[in-house]
Protein backbone atom coordinates (compact mmCIF):
# COMPACT_ATOMS: atom_id res chain seq x y z
CA UNK A 1 0.00 0.00 0.00
CA UNK A 2 1.25 3.46 -0.97
CA UNK A 3 0.44 6.92 0.71
CA UNK A 4 -1.24 9.19 -1.95
CA UNK A 5 -3.42 12.48 -1.13
CA UNK A 6 -6.28 12.82 -3.41
CA UNK A 7 -8.28 15.37 -4.73
CA UNK A 8 -12.61 14.95 -4.20
CA UNK A 9 -12.97 16.28 -7.45
CA UNK A 10 -10.05 14.69 -9.02
CA UNK A 11 -10.98 10.88 -9.08
CA UNK A 12 -13.24 9.03 -11.47
CA UNK A 13 -14.95 10.05 -14.51
CA UNK A 14 -15.43 13.43 -15.02
CA UNK A 15 -18.94 14.82 -15.48
CA UNK A 16 -19.76 18.14 -17.06
CA UNK A 17 -20.09 19.43 -13.62
CA UNK A 18 -16.74 17.63 -12.44
CA UNK A 19 -14.99 19.31 -15.16
CA UNK A 20 -16.06 22.71 -14.03
CA UNK A 21 -15.47 21.94 -10.56
CA UNK A 22 -11.65 21.27 -12.45
CA UNK A 23 -11.99 24.50 -13.59
CA UNK A 24 -13.25 25.87 -10.54
CA UNK A 25 -10.11 24.35 -8.56
CA UNK A 26 -7.30 25.92 -11.06
CA UNK A 27 -8.57 29.09 -9.95
CA UNK A 28 -9.97 29.36 -6.39
CA UNK A 29 -9.76 26.54 -4.78
CA UNK A 30 -7.01 24.57 -2.81
CA UNK A 31 -6.00 20.99 -3.22
CA UNK A 32 -8.57 19.68 -0.67
CA UNK A 33 -6.81 16.40 -0.24
CA UNK A 34 -8.03 13.24 1.57
CA UNK A 35 -4.81 10.84 2.66
CA UNK A 36 -5.13 7.64 1.61
CA UNK A 37 -3.02 4.35 0.99
CA UNK A 38 -3.17 2.95 -2.55
CA UNK A 39 -2.61 -1.06 -3.74
CA UNK A 40 0.63 -0.86 -5.56
CA UNK A 41 1.43 -4.49 -5.69
CA UNK A 42 -1.12 -6.25 -8.53
CA UNK A 43 -0.91 -3.37 -11.50
CA UNK A 44 2.49 -1.41 -11.79
CA UNK A 45 1.96 2.13 -11.83
CA UNK A 46 2.72 4.38 -14.99
CA UNK A 47 5.42 6.65 -15.23
CA UNK A 48 5.52 9.12 -18.15
CA UNK A 49 8.76 9.89 -18.92
CA UNK A 50 12.76 8.64 -18.92
CA UNK A 51 14.73 11.61 -17.34
CA UNK A 52 16.17 12.43 -13.54
CA UNK A 53 12.75 13.68 -12.26
CA UNK A 54 11.18 10.28 -13.67
CA UNK A 55 13.76 8.21 -11.74
CA UNK A 56 13.20 10.08 -8.61
CA UNK A 57 9.24 9.41 -8.30
CA UNK A 58 9.96 5.75 -9.23
CA UNK A 59 12.40 5.31 -6.48
CA UNK A 60 9.46 6.49 -4.12
CA UNK A 61 6.59 4.69 -5.75
CA UNK A 62 9.22 1.81 -5.51
CA UNK A 63 9.25 1.39 -1.93
CA UNK A 64 5.86 -0.19 -1.74
CA UNK A 65 5.60 -1.35 -5.57
CA UNK A 66 6.77 -4.56 -6.89
CA UNK A 67 8.09 -3.00 -10.44
CA UNK A 68 6.95 -0.03 -12.09
CA UNK A 69 6.52 0.35 -15.92
CA UNK A 70 8.21 3.87 -17.85
CA UNK A 71 6.45 5.54 -20.96
CA UNK A 72 9.45 6.82 -22.80
CA UNK A 73 11.65 6.93 -25.88
CA UNK A 74 14.41 7.26 -23.95
CA UNK A 75 15.33 6.34 -20.68
CA UNK A 76 18.48 7.76 -18.29
CA UNK A 77 20.75 5.29 -16.78
CA UNK A 78 19.28 5.10 -13.63
CA UNK A 79 16.27 3.97 -15.02
CA UNK A 80 17.83 1.34 -17.38
CA UNK A 81 19.37 0.05 -14.56
CA UNK A 82 16.03 -0.85 -12.99
CA UNK A 83 15.38 -2.05 -16.03
CA UNK A 84 17.59 -4.55 -16.16
CA UNK A 85 17.04 -5.51 -11.90
CA UNK A 86 13.72 -6.30 -13.43
CA UNK A 87 12.37 -3.62 -10.99
CA UNK A 88 10.69 -1.61 -13.92
CA UNK A 89 9.50 -2.22 -17.65
CA UNK A 90 9.42 0.28 -20.37
CA UNK A 91 7.41 0.59 -23.31
CA UNK A 92 8.01 3.20 -26.23
CA UNK A 93 5.48 5.16 -28.29
CA UNK A 94 2.76 7.81 -27.38
CA UNK A 95 0.95 6.83 -24.08
CA UNK A 96 -2.48 6.42 -24.94
CA UNK A 97 -5.95 5.97 -23.00
CA UNK A 98 -5.36 2.64 -22.88
CA UNK A 99 -1.38 2.75 -21.63
CA UNK A 100 -2.89 4.48 -18.88
CA UNK A 101 -6.22 2.36 -18.19
CA UNK A 102 -6.56 0.27 -15.19
CA UNK A 103 -3.25 1.76 -13.43
CA UNK A 104 -3.23 2.55 -9.90
CA UNK A 105 -1.49 5.79 -10.30
CA UNK A 106 0.20 8.06 -13.25
CA UNK A 107 2.74 10.28 -12.63
CA UNK A 108 3.28 12.25 -15.62
CA UNK A 109 7.35 13.62 -15.35
CA UNK A 110 7.71 14.48 -19.12
CA UNK A 111 9.15 17.89 -17.95
CA UNK A 112 7.10 18.90 -21.38
CA UNK A 113 4.24 21.16 -20.20
CA UNK A 114 2.25 20.25 -23.43
CA UNK A 115 2.58 16.99 -22.63
CA UNK A 116 1.79 16.77 -18.97
CA UNK A 117 -1.31 18.66 -20.02
CA UNK A 118 -2.47 15.86 -22.24
CA UNK A 119 -1.60 13.02 -19.81
CA UNK A 120 -3.26 14.24 -16.93
CA UNK A 121 -6.74 15.26 -19.28
CA UNK A 122 -6.14 11.42 -20.24
CA UNK A 123 -6.22 10.08 -16.92
CA UNK A 124 -8.55 12.50 -15.63
CA UNK A 125 -11.28 11.60 -18.15
CA UNK A 126 -10.77 7.69 -17.06
CA UNK A 127 -10.47 8.08 -13.54
CA UNK A 128 -7.09 7.00 -13.09
CA UNK A 129 -5.31 9.22 -10.29
CA UNK A 130 -3.08 11.42 -12.19
CA UNK A 131 0.14 13.73 -10.53
CA UNK A 132 2.02 15.96 -12.44
CA UNK A 133 5.62 17.06 -10.61
CA UNK A 134 4.90 21.16 -9.42
CA UNK A 135 1.77 21.35 -11.62
CA UNK A 136 -0.71 20.92 -8.99
CA UNK A 137 -3.47 22.35 -11.34
CA UNK A 138 -2.68 18.83 -13.52
CA UNK A 139 -3.01 16.75 -10.33
CA UNK A 140 -5.48 14.81 -8.63
CA UNK A 141 -3.22 13.13 -5.82
CA UNK A 142 -0.34 14.40 -4.37
CA UNK A 143 3.04 12.33 -3.40
CA UNK A 144 3.38 12.55 0.85
CA UNK A 145 6.48 12.54 2.13
CA UNK A 146 7.12 8.88 3.84
CA UNK A 147 8.53 7.68 6.83
CA UNK A 148 8.94 4.28 6.49
CA UNK A 149 8.33 1.75 9.26
CA UNK A 150 7.27 -1.07 7.06
CA UNK A 151 4.27 -2.35 7.31
CA UNK A 152 4.03 0.97 9.57
CA UNK A 153 4.18 3.56 7.14
CA UNK A 154 3.58 7.54 7.92
CA UNK A 155 2.70 10.07 5.42
CA UNK A 156 3.24 13.81 5.31
CA UNK A 157 1.44 16.10 3.15
CA UNK A 158 1.18 19.68 3.11
CA UNK A 159 -1.65 20.19 -0.10
CA UNK A 160 1.67 20.73 -2.11
CA UNK A 161 2.70 24.32 -0.44
CA UNK A 162 5.51 23.34 1.92
CA UNK A 163 6.94 20.47 0.75
CA UNK A 164 10.18 21.30 2.34
CA UNK A 165 8.24 21.47 5.48
CA UNK A 166 6.77 18.09 5.16
CA UNK A 167 10.74 17.22 4.18
CA UNK A 168 11.98 18.41 7.28
CA UNK A 169 8.45 16.85 9.40
CA UNK A 170 10.30 13.67 8.01
CA UNK A 171 13.30 14.25 9.19
CA UNK A 172 12.04 14.77 12.91
CA UNK A 173 9.71 11.52 12.39
CA UNK A 174 12.95 9.39 11.16
CA UNK A 175 14.54 10.31 14.27
CA UNK A 176 11.36 10.31 17.23
CA UNK A 177 9.95 6.70 15.87
CA UNK A 178 11.72 3.74 16.96
CA UNK A 179 13.38 1.27 13.76
CA UNK A 180 11.82 -1.54 15.67
CA UNK A 181 7.83 -0.27 15.01
CA UNK A 182 7.52 -2.11 12.10
CA UNK A 183 8.69 -5.38 14.10
CA UNK A 184 5.90 -4.12 16.58
CA UNK A 185 3.42 -4.21 14.05
CA UNK A 186 4.38 -7.18 12.31
CA UNK A 187 4.36 -9.68 15.84
CA UNK A 188 0.83 -7.79 16.33
CA UNK A 189 -0.44 -9.11 12.86
CA UNK A 190 0.99 -13.06 13.63
CA UNK A 191 -1.00 -12.73 16.61
CA UNK A 192 -4.47 -11.41 15.09
CA UNK A 193 -6.05 -14.60 14.36
CA UNK A 194 -5.28 -16.22 17.22
CA UNK A 195 -7.05 -13.57 19.27
CA UNK A 196 -9.78 -13.28 16.68
CA UNK A 197 -10.75 -16.85 17.64
CA UNK A 198 -10.34 -16.27 21.37
CA UNK A 199 -11.56 -12.96 22.28
CA UNK A 200 -15.09 -10.96 20.88
CA UNK A 201 -14.87 -8.45 18.36
CA UNK A 202 -15.38 -4.81 19.30
CA UNK A 203 -14.36 -4.02 23.20
CA UNK A 204 -12.56 -7.00 24.25
CA UNK A 205 -9.87 -6.87 21.81
CA UNK A 206 -9.54 -3.21 21.55
CA UNK A 207 -8.78 -3.45 25.60
CA UNK A 208 -6.43 -6.47 25.02
CA UNK A 209 -4.61 -4.26 22.01
CA UNK A 210 -4.57 -1.68 24.00
CA UNK A 211 -2.54 -3.52 27.03
CA UNK A 212 -0.45 -4.94 24.71
CA UNK A 213 0.95 -1.77 22.70
CA UNK A 214 0.75 0.11 26.43
CA UNK A 215 2.73 -2.72 28.45
CA UNK A 216 6.01 -4.61 28.68
CA UNK A 217 5.50 -6.30 25.30
CA UNK A 218 5.39 -3.76 23.43
CA UNK A 219 8.48 -1.92 25.69
CA UNK A 220 10.80 -5.30 24.97
CA UNK A 221 10.13 -5.23 21.19
CA UNK A 222 10.61 -1.56 20.97
CA UNK A 223 13.87 -2.67 22.75
CA UNK A 224 15.08 -5.10 20.09
CA UNK A 225 13.84 -8.30 22.12
CA UNK A 226 10.96 -9.65 20.25
CA UNK A 227 11.73 -13.19 21.65
CA UNK A 228 10.46 -11.58 25.14
CA UNK A 229 7.68 -9.63 23.38
CA UNK A 230 6.00 -12.63 21.96
CA UNK A 231 6.36 -14.54 25.46
CA UNK A 232 4.60 -11.40 27.35
CA UNK A 233 1.80 -11.31 24.30
CA UNK A 234 1.46 -14.57 24.81
CA UNK A 235 0.80 -14.51 28.77
CA UNK A 236 -1.76 -11.51 28.24
CA UNK A 237 -3.62 -13.67 25.83
CA UNK A 238 -3.14 -17.07 28.27
CA UNK A 239 -4.73 -15.04 30.80
CA UNK A 240 -7.74 -13.63 29.19
CA UNK A 241 -10.96 -15.54 30.68
CA UNK A 242 -13.29 -15.40 27.93
CA UNK A 243 -15.71 -16.89 30.31
CA UNK A 244 -16.37 -14.42 32.86
CA UNK A 245 -18.91 -10.99 32.00
CA UNK A 246 -16.72 -8.05 31.47
CA UNK A 247 -17.12 -5.37 33.59
CA UNK A 248 -16.46 -1.90 31.61
CA UNK A 249 -14.96 1.23 33.79
CA UNK A 250 -15.51 4.75 33.98
CA UNK A 251 -13.03 8.31 34.02
CA UNK A 252 -14.24 10.92 35.08
CA UNK A 253 -12.42 13.99 32.79
CA UNK A 254 -11.86 17.06 33.83
CA UNK A 255 -12.48 19.15 29.98
CA UNK A 256 -10.71 22.19 31.19
CA UNK A 257 -12.04 25.78 30.11
CA UNK A 258 -12.30 24.79 26.21
CA UNK A 259 -9.00 25.39 24.54
CA UNK A 260 -7.98 21.97 23.77
CA UNK A 261 -4.10 22.57 24.56
CA UNK A 262 -5.16 23.05 27.98
CA UNK A 263 -6.24 19.43 28.19
CA UNK A 264 -3.82 16.92 30.00
CA UNK A 265 -2.10 14.30 28.47
CA UNK A 266 -3.77 11.75 31.14
CA UNK A 267 -7.26 13.40 29.88
CA UNK A 268 -6.06 12.56 26.09
CA UNK A 269 -5.61 9.32 26.86
CA UNK A 270 -8.79 8.44 28.32
CA UNK A 271 -10.46 10.32 25.25
CA UNK A 272 -8.70 7.94 22.68
CA UNK A 273 -9.34 4.72 25.43
CA UNK A 274 -13.28 5.55 25.66
CA UNK A 275 -15.95 3.74 23.73
CA UNK A 276 -18.35 6.15 24.69
CA UNK A 277 -17.98 9.46 25.61
CA UNK A 278 -20.98 11.55 27.64
CA UNK A 279 -19.64 15.26 27.05
CA UNK A 280 -21.53 18.84 28.80
CA UNK A 281 -22.53 21.83 26.65
CA UNK A 282 -19.13 23.44 28.27
CA UNK A 283 -16.93 20.90 26.65
CA UNK A 284 -15.22 22.77 23.75
CA UNK A 285 -15.81 20.89 20.83
CA UNK A 286 -12.04 20.99 20.06
CA UNK A 287 -11.51 18.43 22.67
CA UNK A 288 -13.81 16.10 21.14
CA UNK A 289 -10.70 16.30 18.01
CA UNK A 290 -8.94 13.89 20.27
CA UNK A 291 -11.51 10.67 21.03
CA UNK A 292 -11.34 7.68 18.48
CA UNK A 293 -13.89 8.11 15.36
CA UNK A 294 -15.45 5.53 16.85
CA UNK A 295 -16.58 6.28 20.23
CA UNK A 296 -20.38 7.26 20.40
CA UNK A 297 -20.95 10.48 21.52
CA UNK A 298 -23.58 11.38 23.68
CA UNK A 299 -24.17 15.04 24.57
CA UNK A 300 -25.86 15.43 27.97
CA UNK A 301 -25.16 19.36 29.08
CA UNK A 302 -26.85 21.03 31.38
CA UNK A 303 -27.55 24.69 31.12
CA UNK A 304 -29.75 27.09 33.42
CA UNK A 305 -33.41 26.17 33.20
CA UNK A 306 -32.34 23.23 30.25
CA UNK A 307 -31.33 19.99 31.22
CA UNK A 308 -30.65 17.65 27.76
CA UNK A 309 -30.46 14.99 30.50
CA UNK A 310 -31.27 15.05 34.12
CA UNK A 311 -28.44 14.33 36.71
CA UNK A 312 -30.26 10.71 37.38
CA UNK A 313 -30.72 9.89 33.68
CA UNK A 314 -27.05 11.21 33.45
CA UNK A 315 -25.30 8.02 36.13
CA UNK A 316 -27.60 5.62 34.22
CA UNK A 317 -26.23 5.89 31.04
CA UNK A 318 -23.21 5.67 32.95
CA UNK A 319 -23.66 2.56 34.55
CA UNK A 320 -25.50 1.44 31.97
CA UNK A 321 -22.79 1.46 29.43
CA UNK A 322 -20.07 0.37 32.26
CA UNK A 323 -22.23 -2.38 32.87
CA UNK A 324 -21.84 -3.71 29.42
CA UNK A 325 -18.09 -3.94 29.10
CA UNK A 326 -17.30 -0.57 28.14
CA UNK A 327 -15.10 2.72 28.85
CA UNK A 328 -16.89 5.07 29.71
CA UNK A 329 -15.78 9.05 29.68
CA UNK A 330 -18.12 11.26 31.31
CA UNK A 331 -16.42 14.65 29.92
CA UNK A 332 -17.12 17.64 32.19
CA UNK A 333 -16.29 21.17 31.41
CA UNK A 334 -13.66 22.87 33.78
CA UNK A 335 -12.67 20.48 36.43
CA UNK A 336 -15.25 17.18 37.90
CA UNK A 337 -15.04 18.31 41.74
CA UNK A 338 -15.44 22.06 41.25
CA UNK A 339 -19.55 22.85 40.43
CA UNK A 340 -19.74 19.52 38.51
CA UNK A 341 -21.47 17.44 40.41
CA UNK A 342 -18.52 14.41 39.93
CA UNK A 343 -19.35 13.50 43.96
CA UNK A 344 -22.35 12.55 42.76
CA UNK A 345 -21.14 10.39 40.33
CA UNK A 346 -18.42 8.56 42.05
CA UNK A 347 -21.31 7.89 44.74
CA UNK A 348 -23.35 6.27 41.93
CA UNK A 349 -20.17 4.16 40.59
CA UNK A 350 -19.29 3.47 44.55
CA UNK A 351 -22.58 2.24 44.76
CA UNK A 352 -22.59 -0.16 41.89
CA UNK A 353 -19.12 -1.27 42.33
CA UNK A 354 -17.95 -0.11 39.21
CA UNK A 355 -14.24 1.23 39.16
CA UNK A 356 -14.02 4.80 38.15
CA UNK A 357 -11.08 7.32 37.60
CA UNK A 358 -10.94 10.68 38.22
CA UNK A 359 -8.84 13.60 35.78
CA UNK A 360 -8.68 16.74 37.06
CA UNK A 361 -9.13 19.63 34.96
CA UNK A 362 -7.89 23.27 34.21
CA UNK A 363 -10.90 25.35 35.98
CA UNK A 364 -12.03 28.39 34.76
CA UNK A 365 -11.12 30.54 37.54
CA UNK A 366 -7.38 29.81 37.20
CA UNK A 367 -7.76 29.69 33.12
CA UNK A 368 -9.34 33.70 33.17
CA UNK A 369 -6.50 34.33 35.52
CA UNK A 370 -3.80 33.14 33.03
CA UNK A 371 -5.34 34.92 30.62
CA UNK A 372 -5.23 38.01 32.32
CA UNK A 373 -1.99 37.52 33.74
CA UNK A 374 -3.25 38.22 37.36
CA UNK A 375 -2.90 35.90 39.91
CA UNK A 376 -6.03 34.91 42.13
CA UNK A 377 -3.48 34.93 45.25
CA UNK A 378 -0.76 37.81 45.75
CA UNK A 379 0.81 37.76 49.50
CA UNK A 380 0.54 41.90 49.66
CA UNK A 381 -2.92 41.80 48.04
CA UNK A 382 -5.20 38.73 48.21
CA UNK A 383 -4.18 35.93 50.90
CA UNK A 384 -6.51 33.32 49.63
CA UNK A 385 -9.50 32.68 47.10
CA UNK A 386 -12.91 31.52 47.36
CA UNK A 387 -15.24 29.40 44.68
CA UNK A 388 -18.29 30.01 45.21
CA UNK A 389 -21.60 29.21 42.57
CA UNK A 390 -23.85 32.19 41.02
CA UNK A 391 -26.76 29.87 41.48
CA UNK A 392 -28.44 27.43 44.33
CA UNK A 393 -29.01 23.58 43.91
CA UNK A 394 -32.17 23.47 41.61
CA UNK A 395 -31.88 26.27 39.35
CA UNK A 396 -33.53 28.30 42.67
CA UNK A 397 -33.12 31.99 43.04
CA UNK A 398 -29.88 32.99 44.41
CA UNK A 399 -28.89 31.90 47.78
CA UNK A 400 -26.03 33.04 49.72
CA UNK A 401 -26.81 32.47 52.73
CA UNK A 402 -23.95 29.58 53.24
CA UNK A 403 -21.10 31.80 52.47
CA UNK A 404 -19.97 34.53 55.63
CA UNK A 405 -19.64 37.02 53.00
CA UNK A 406 -18.52 39.42 56.10
CA UNK A 407 -15.99 37.58 56.92
CA UNK A 408 -14.45 37.09 53.65
CA UNK A 409 -14.64 41.00 53.31
CA UNK A 410 -12.82 41.85 56.69
CA UNK A 411 -9.22 40.34 55.42
CA UNK A 412 -7.86 40.25 51.95
CA UNK A 413 -9.34 37.49 49.89
CA UNK A 414 -10.54 36.50 46.23
CA UNK A 415 -14.01 35.45 45.10
CA UNK A 416 -14.10 33.50 41.78
CA UNK A 417 -17.58 33.36 41.07
CA UNK A 418 -19.02 30.39 38.70
CA UNK A 419 -22.50 30.61 36.84
CA UNK A 420 -22.97 33.93 38.35
CA UNK A 421 -24.25 35.78 35.01
CA UNK A 422 -28.53 35.67 36.37
CA UNK A 423 -27.44 36.60 39.66
CA UNK A 424 -24.64 38.86 39.58
CA UNK A 425 -26.63 42.19 40.45
CA UNK A 426 -27.83 40.27 43.64
CA UNK A 427 -24.35 38.62 44.54
CA UNK A 428 -23.00 42.40 44.55
CA UNK A 429 -25.72 43.81 46.52
CA UNK A 430 -25.37 40.69 49.00
CA UNK A 431 -21.36 41.73 48.81
CA UNK A 432 -21.94 45.36 49.78
CA UNK A 433 -24.72 45.00 52.16
CA UNK A 434 -21.67 42.38 54.07
CA UNK A 435 -19.41 45.41 54.29
CA UNK A 436 -17.82 45.26 50.83
CA UNK A 437 -16.80 48.39 49.88
CA UNK A 438 -19.26 49.66 46.64
CA UNK A 439 -15.63 50.45 44.91
CA UNK A 440 -13.79 46.29 45.12
CA UNK A 441 -12.96 45.84 41.58
CA UNK A 442 -14.79 42.81 39.81
CA UNK A 443 -13.41 40.97 36.52
CA UNK A 444 -16.27 39.53 34.20
CA UNK A 445 -14.13 36.91 31.66
CA UNK A 446 -16.60 35.28 29.59
CA UNK A 447 -15.54 32.46 27.17
CA UNK A 448 -11.92 32.11 29.55
CA UNK A 449 -9.28 30.92 26.82
CA UNK A 450 -11.34 30.60 23.66
CA UNK A 451 -10.49 32.66 20.79
CA UNK A 452 -13.78 34.78 21.16
CA UNK A 453 -13.16 35.34 25.14
CA UNK A 454 -14.64 39.11 26.35
CA UNK A 455 -13.20 40.66 29.47
CA UNK A 456 -14.83 43.19 31.44
CA UNK A 457 -13.52 45.43 34.19
CA UNK A 458 -16.21 47.17 36.23
CA UNK A 459 -16.70 47.01 40.24
CA UNK A 460 -19.37 46.32 42.61
CA UNK A 461 -21.84 49.43 42.54
CA UNK A 462 -22.14 48.80 39.02
CA UNK A 463 -22.62 45.35 38.72
CA UNK A 464 -25.15 45.89 42.12
CA UNK A 465 -26.74 49.04 40.18
CA UNK A 466 -27.61 47.29 37.06
CA UNK A 467 -25.07 43.62 36.07
CA UNK A 468 -27.07 44.25 32.46
CA UNK A 469 -24.65 46.96 31.86
CA UNK A 470 -21.61 43.74 31.81
CA UNK A 471 -23.94 42.79 28.63
CA UNK A 472 -22.59 39.06 29.54
CA UNK A 473 -24.28 36.19 28.15
CA UNK A 474 -22.30 33.43 29.61
CA UNK A 475 -20.41 31.53 30.52
CA UNK A 476 -18.62 33.36 32.69
CA UNK A 477 -16.80 33.52 36.09
CA UNK A 478 -16.71 36.48 37.77
CA UNK A 479 -13.39 37.65 39.76
CA UNK A 480 -13.97 39.82 42.74
CA UNK A 481 -11.71 41.73 45.11
CA UNK A 482 -8.88 44.40 45.12
CA UNK A 483 -6.27 41.70 42.98
CA UNK A 484 -9.27 41.80 39.93
CA UNK A 485 -8.16 45.93 39.84
CA UNK A 486 -4.11 44.79 38.44
CA UNK A 487 -3.46 45.84 35.35
CA UNK A 488 -4.32 42.84 32.75
CA UNK A 489 -2.37 41.67 29.84
CA UNK A 490 -4.37 42.12 26.63
CA UNK A 491 -7.98 44.37 25.74
CA UNK A 492 -10.60 44.74 28.61
CA UNK A 493 -12.92 46.77 28.15
CA UNK A 494 -14.02 48.95 31.40
CA UNK A 495 -17.24 50.27 32.91
CA UNK A 496 -17.38 52.53 35.44
CA UNK A 497 -20.03 54.07 37.77
CA UNK A 498 -22.36 56.74 35.76
CA UNK A 499 -21.86 60.14 37.59
CA UNK A 500 -25.26 61.42 39.37
CA UNK A 501 -27.55 63.54 37.23
CA UNK A 502 -27.62 66.01 40.19
CA UNK A 503 -23.87 67.11 40.18
CA UNK A 504 -24.04 67.79 36.47
CA UNK A 505 -24.91 71.61 36.53
CA UNK A 506 -22.35 72.24 38.93
CA UNK A 507 -19.81 70.85 36.67
CA UNK A 508 -21.74 72.61 33.65
CA UNK A 509 -20.62 76.20 34.86
CA UNK A 510 -17.39 75.73 35.49
CA UNK A 511 -14.95 77.24 33.68
CA UNK A 512 -12.08 75.58 31.17
CA UNK A 513 -9.44 78.02 33.52
CA UNK A 514 -11.05 76.22 36.63
CA UNK A 515 -10.16 72.93 35.72
CA UNK A 516 -7.12 73.92 34.65
CA UNK A 517 -6.40 75.05 38.04
CA UNK A 518 -7.97 72.06 39.87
Amino acid sequence: MFPVTKEAHGIGPVSPVGRGLCNLFRGDLSMAGFPIFVELGRTPPLIVGGGELALVKARLLLKRANRVLFAADRVVPGIAKLVAEGRAERISGVPDVETLRGRPVVISATEDDAEDARISHLAREIGVPVNVPDRPELCSFSLAAIVDRYPVTFAIGTEGDAPVLATRLRAWLEQELSPQLGSLARIAGDFRDRVAQKLRPGVQRRVFWDRVFSGPASAAILAGDEAEGVRRIEAELDKEDTTAPRVGRVILVGAGPGDPELLTLKAVRALKAADVILVDNLAGTGVLEHARREAEIIPVGKAKGRHSKTQAEINALILTHAKAGKTVVRLKGGDPFIFGRGGEEVDTLRASGIACEVVPGITAATAAAASLQIPLTHRDISHSVTFISGHSAGDGAANFDHVDFRALGEGSNTLAVYMGVATAGALAQTLIDAGWSPATPVMAVERASHANERRVATSLDVVADDAKRLALSGPAILIVGEIAGLTPAGAVERIAAEIDPQFQPVLSIRSQGDFAHA
